[in-house]
């Protein structure tokens, strides 16, 4: 499973890494580099934060969304902006907030995306 993370803080890409072993994970710390990856290869899922430097995460997600190719891939968003209308006017699968996310229950939401559970 291709998961692409779009997270600019370094640390969290050391969280990403020990929880999610295993996956192909590729990380990019801002949306235009996340998105024209995406032009070339479709992952299977992404984790996206929303507060980025340069394109918001609402920007790449409306961006996914306008291509065919990129419509339907699964999209996890774990940010620490509290947001409750992003699932139903992107069709997030799942909104975790990074303060009270814990490590299995990301675990448990992308094994059951993979099927792996």
């Amino acid at each position: 499973m291709k998961i692409f993370i779009i997270e600019d803080d370094r640390g969290w890409e050391k969280y990403y890494s020990r929880i999610l072993k295993g996956y192909e994970l590729s990380f990019f710390r801002d949306g235009v580099e996340a998105i024209t990856t995406m032009d070339e290869i479709v992952p299977d899922l992404v984790i996206l934060d929303i507060l980025l430097t340069g394109p918001t995460g609402f920007a790449i997600l409306h961006e996914m969304r306008s291509y065919p190719e990129l419509m339907d891939v699964p999209v996890i968003v774990v940010s620490s902006v509290t947001i409750s209308e992003i699932d139903e006017n992107y069709g997030v699968y799942k909104v975790f907030d990074k303060a009270k996310m814990m490590p299995l229950d990301l675990l448990m939401t992308v094994k059951g995306l993979d099927g792996k559970q």
